[in-house]
């Protein structure tokens, strides 16, 4: 983790009845078309074949869910010309969907206090189809940078680097809101351990997981390491991701982490660690499936592990021929 931390399927097998969890936006294909700059009879040929889940209202009428007009379009390479249909926050500049250049300018928007500004940087680069990890990676994670060089150097104050943690964290939690539900199965738990409350890098980590398939949910910062136990045994989730910003007590974290190494084991629960609290020295006492120093990092080995976990079909047994 940064240091700041489908099968095929029939149109009909996809559209739901009335009641769906998508129920609270919903977008006419028309609306669709007009917002990815398709023909709206392309539009509804993707749905016809699957491409694009729909749900039917009372009327009969087919309606896309804002979260899966967003798959679609990023996962077909499809430009979010009109963002403002899809209840988004970007803007109709093309140029700013570059990711060049971004870092420094949300580093400085942060600092300004600029919420609006910030939303538009991160969600141009959302549209655009930029991967979250590398938007997380290469802007987030590189504007903190930004802030603590400057906070160091007395450029910026504490409550500037404070309040920019806010909108950041505000930020995530819209952009998570637009992502379509995962239904691999897979779940994975995100926390920081007892005493580390920077919830950014995990609440990243839980959006680059639901991006590829996993059903990512965080317990929260600040977690025990008996708490953390215990989540282990209730959920027997896949992964278990841990975001270390700082070790107050050395000798007492490694005890702690790998008692729970040890539980995670048998629940087959992949332990993935992440932050600029972990030394070195404090890794090579440690055990653990993966240590992610960035987000594309996470993104691989999330990949990795749910191929892994995919059950393959065995073939049947060919019939035996009469001798």
């Amino acid at each position: 983790m940064a240091t700041i931390l489908r099968g095929t399927t029939t149109a009909d097998d996809r559209e739901t009845n009335e009641g769906s969890e998508f129920m609270e936006q919903l977008l006419s294909p028309k609306q669709v078309a007009e917002a990815i700059g398709a023909s709206e009879s392309s539009l509804k040929r993707w749905c016809d074949q699957g491409l694009l889940m729909t749900v039917k209202t009372a009327g009969g009428h087919r309606r896309i869910p804002v979260q899966e007009a967003l798959r679609f379009a990023r996962e077909q390479n499809h430009a979010v010309v009109e963002p403002r249909i899809l209840a988004m926050p970007g803007t109709d500049n093309r140029k700013a969907r570059r990711i060049e250049n971004c870092a420094e300018r949300l580093a400085e928007e942060l600092l300004a206090n600029n919420e609006q500004a910030c939303r538009a940087i991160v969600f141009d680069l959302f549209l655009a189809g930029q991967p979250v990890s590398q938007i997380f990676d290469e802007v987030i994670a590189v504007a903190f940078r930004i802030i603590g060089e400057k906070w160091m150097c007395h450029e910026a104050d504490i409550y500037q680097e404070r309040s920019s943690c806010q909108i950041a964290l505000g930020v995530l939690h819209e952009l998570r809101s637009k992502q379509a539900t995962p239904n691999s199965g897979l779940v994975a738990l995100g926390a920081t351990i007892e005493g580390d409350q920077y919830s950014l890098p995990v609440a990243m980590s839980e959006i680059v997981l639901r991006a590829v398939g996993w059903d990512a949910k965080l317990l929260g910062s600040s977690i025990p390491f008996d708490s953390l136990v215990n989540a282990i045994k209730q959920h027997k989730p896949e992964m278990l991701c841990l975001s270390v910003s700082f070790v107050p007590d050395e000798s007492a974290f490694i005890a702690g982490f790998n008692r729970l190494f040890d539980e995670a084991s048998k629940t087959n629960t992949a332990i993935v660690v992440g932050g600029q609290g972990l030394t070195t020295e404090i890794r090579t006492r440690l055990r653990y499936s993966a240590f992610c120093d960035t987000m594309q990092h996470l993104e691989e080995f999330a990949k990795t592990l749910r191929r892994q976990t995919e059950v393959v079909p065995k073939k049947a047994p060919k019939p035996k021929k009469n001798v």
